[in-house]
C-alpha cells in the first residue's frame, strides 16, 4: 500500500514536472516578435471595429495565472488619458496582454520613459506603440496657447514643439486641419524622446524591439498607423 502511493506520488511529480516544462516551452515558442505584435494590435483593431471581441473584459482564470506567473504584455502602448481611448478595448485585448502608460496628451517625459524602459527591457515586450487621438484636448490647448492653471502649463510646453513642427511643416494649415497635423506631430516627438534610451535605442538596432506611432479617430474607433 505504501509502496503503491510512493508509486503513484513520485508519477504525479513527473507528471507536474512535465506540464510545467511544456507550459513553459509553449509560452516561449509563442512570444510574438516585433513585427507579430503589431499585426496583432492591427487584427484586434479590427475586431474591435467589427463589434467582435475575443477577450472578455474580466477574465478570473487569466487573473490567476498573471497573479502566480507574472506579466508577460506584446506591446508596450504610450496613449492619452482621454477617457474616449480605452487601449484594451481598442485593440480587442484581455487581461495582462498590454503594459499601458496612460497621460494627458501622450508626452513622453522621465516617467512616461522609464515605465517604457521597464516595459520594454525588463518585461521584454517586443513593441512599444505611442497612440494618439484625433481632437485630443492637449494639443488642442498646446495650438490655441490657451491659458491654463495649474501645472498644465508644464504639459503644454512639453507638446508645444509639435506645434510648431506642424506650422513649419505646412504654413497654410489652420483650424481642424492643424490641429490634425499637430497630433501626428505630437506622436512623433514621444517617439524621438522613447529613442533617447540608450537601452531601448539599442534593442531596436538589434531589431528585438519596434516603435511605431499611431493616431486613433474617435468617432470611428480606427486606429492609423503612422509611416516612419
Amino acid at each position: 500500500m505504501k509502496k503503491s502511493s510512493l508509486l503513484m506520488a513520485s508519477l504525479l511529480l513527473v507528471t507536474g514536472l512535465n506540464q510545467t516544462t511544456a507550459e513553459a516551452a509553449s509560452e516561449k515558442s509563442t512570444a510574438p516578435s516585433p513585427a507579430e505584435a503589431l499585426t496583432e494590435l492591427k487584427r484586434g483593431n479590427g475586431r474591435y471595429l467589427e463589434g467582435v471581441s475575443k477577450h472578455p473584459r474580466i477574465d478570473p482564470a487569466r487573473r490567476l495565472k498573471t497573479a502566480k506567473k507574472g506579466q508577460k504584455p506584446i506591446a508596450s502602448i504610450l496613449s492619452c488619458a482621454d477617457a474616449r481611448v480605452p487601449v484594451e478595448m481598442i485593440f480587442d485585448k484581455g487581461f495582462g496582454d498590454l503594459f499601458v502608460v496612460r497621460v494627458a496628451g501622450n508626452v513622453c517625459d522621465t516617467a512616461e520613459l522609464a515605465s517604457l524602459e521597464f516595459g520594454s527591457l525588463y518585461l521584454n515586450t517586443p513593441l512599444i506603440v505611442v497612440l494618439g487621438h484625433s481632437k485630443c484636448g492637449a494639443v488642442q490647448a498646446a495650438v490655441d496657447e490657451t491659458e491654463l492653471k495649474g501645472s498644465l502649463p508644464l504639459l503644454i510646453k512639453e507638446i508645444s514643439p509639435a506645434v510648431k513642427a506642424a506650422r513649419k511643416a505646412a504654413p497654410e494649415a489652420k483650424g481642424e486641419d492643424l490641429t490634425n497635423k499637430a497630433i501626428e506631430e505630437n506622436v512623433r516627438l514621444s517617439i524621438d524622446h522613447i529613442m533617447k534610451s540608450p537601452g531601448i535605442a539599442r534593442a531596436v538596432k538589434e531589431k528585438k524591439l519596434l516603435v511605431k506611432g499611431a493616431v486613433r479617430d474617435l468617432k470611428s474607433g480606427k486606429v492609423r498607423w503612422l509611416e516612419d
